[in-house]
């Protein structure tokens, strides 16, 4: 794969990640402030239907190919990886380091979609 192939997929990866989060934030508003759900049951909901969508629009547009339940645990693995990466920075970086929040969330947004990326590219959807 080229660099301009690898591009050219990342950046539709980011994409998909755009879409993504706002499933994420309109699907928190919903539980939350529509059916009045825990905030904290909410989230977990939210990302787990976020996964499903990325997985889904990851699969089409970014890495195509033939679907496969390997791929969907692969996949879900990977999310799980991101997760407890944005758990630890956010703990280290707000208790820790004792920055602003939105130095964490920066941070995060920084590291994590370029190791999603990569795990996903070279072992997910290899």
């Amino acid at each position: 794969m080229t660099i301009n192939n690898l591009t050219f997929k990342f950046i539709k990866y980011s994409f998909v990640g755009i879409i993504c989060t706002l499933i994420y934030f309109i699907s928190m508003f919903l539980f939350v402030e529509l059916f009045k759900k825990d905030p904290v049951i909410s989230a977990t909901t939210s990302f787990i239907i976020m996964t499903v969508f990325s997985f889904l629009l990851n699969k089409k547009y970014t890495f195509g190919g033939v679907y496969s339940h390997q791929q969907l645990l692969r996949f879900s693995i990977v999310a799980g990886i991101g997760f407890t990466l944005n758990l630890i920075i956010m703990y280290g970086v707000v208790h820790l380091l004792s920055l602003h929040y939105i130095v964490g969330e920066i941070t995060t947004l920084l590291i994590i979609p370029i190791v999603n990326f990569t795990l996903n590219n070279i072992w997910t959807f290899k």
